[in-house]
């Protein structure tokens, strides 16, 4: 139970990684809010979550939007007493050809990945700076590496070996 007291959120934690993570936290004791920006897949970790006896609240929020992220953080703190784990996982991707990745598209999937993750750490850091908390950033492999479908080319290969 190392997280036992603690509140844990997580983002984009109604599917996938960030709803094994909430699971995972809450199995460790936490208290683990959830948020993304469906409701029902954000309730549906809640109830896993609560029916393994763990504690769990999911709200809905989109991160890009800064004022209700700083709602939804304040909303957090204030149901839960604090705050001592950030783990920014929200992410948006569209599998296609980058030739037909239109530019909102892309705006759409940088706007979630970096604006998301600022506005979350930087709207988060004076509670988790009370708690002496963290912050974990969940990244994609493939903003290094190509990957079918996605528009991320491989980095350059060094121009000398040694």
């Amino acid at each position: 139970m190392r997280y036992e007291g603690k509140t844990v959120l997580i983002t984009g934690g109604g599917s996938g990684l960030g709803r094994a993570m909430a699971q995972a936290f809450a199995q460790e004791g936490a208290t683990v809010a959830t948020i993304g920006r469906r409701q029902e897949a954000l309730d549906e970790t809640s109830r896993l979550i609560e029916e393994g006896g763990g504690k769990a609240l999911g709200i809905s929020c989109d991160v890009r939007d800064a004022a209700r992220v700083g709602e939804t953080i304040a909303q957090v703190v204030q149901r839960t007493g604090r705050l001592d784990v950030l783990v920014n996982n929200a992410a948006g991707n569209f599998i296609s050809p980058s030739e037909q990745l239109s530019p909102n598209g892309f705006k759409a999937v940088v706007d979630i990945v970096l604006l998301g993750t600022f506005n979350c750490s930087r709207l988060a850091f004076d509670a988790l700076k009370e708690s002496r908390g963290a912050i974990l950033n969940i990244i994609a492999t493939y903003a290094w590496t190509a990957s079918p479908a996605r528009s991320t080319p491989p980095p350059p290969k060094p121009a000398c070996s040694t």
